[in-house]
């Protein structure tokens, strides 16, 4: 019985303190995510409509083919739809981009999936699904958006991103600009974008 009352005095003595220990979750005290997002979907969104007066819809999905074929990447895009009629292309891109991983720069494939939508005159597109490849293989990836959840590995204890998550966040900023304003040069027939 003796030994029975010393095992529960110790288990309820080490409670406490292993509770103590748990990770608690960051408070967000004033950061703001910086990079733009759906507000249906929650997801990390580049987006736009482009005006192009005189453009036709065939003019524009040809454009359009002609981007995804040139694209740079370290994997070729992937078209998962191309309707010439309905006006829509459709597919997977990576980039590689450079991610402080523990004090050091290395580089990550970084996807996204690309639609652009087009009509006489006119086209929209939008860049989404951020997802870094998991190494896991077999197309494994990670959506950015569990990065930007709070928690103890990518936000420190006052709610603000670790150096991990800030690269990450610079990178995608950078890369999604980079590749919206490539996309809106390619369709719109723009030689530069005109954006001082």
């Amino acid at each position: 019985m003796k030994y029975v009352l010393l095992l529960f005095t110790l288990l309820g003595a080490g409670l406490p303190a292993a509770a103590q220990t748990q990770l608690k979750l960051p408070k967000q005290h004033g950061w703001v995510n910086p990079l733009p997002t759906d507000s249906l979907t929650g997801k990390v969104s580049f987006r736009a409509v482009v005006q192009v007066p005189g453009a036709t819809q065939a003019q524009l999905y040809t454009r359009a083919k002609q981007w995804f074929a040139t694209t740079s990447g370290p994997v070729k895009p992937i078209i998962s739809q191309a309707d010439e009629a309905g006006g829509i292309l459709s597919g997977k891109a990576s980039e590689l981009v450079m991610q402080n991983l523990l004090g050091a720069n290395v580089q990550v494939p970084l996807w996204r999936t690309i639609t652009i939508q087009v009509k006489p005159g006119r086209f929209r597109y939008i860049i989404t699904d951020f997802a870094f490849d998991s190494g896991q293989g077999q197309g494994a990836v990670t959506p950015i958006e569990n990065y930007l959840a709070p928690n103890a590995l990518t936000f420190d204890a006052n709610g603000y991103p670790r150096p991990v998550l800030q690269s990450t966040i610079d990178a995608i900023y950078r890369s999604g600009r980079q590749q919206a304003s490539s996309v809106r040069q390619r369709v719109s027939g723009k030689v530069a974008d005109d954006n001082w």
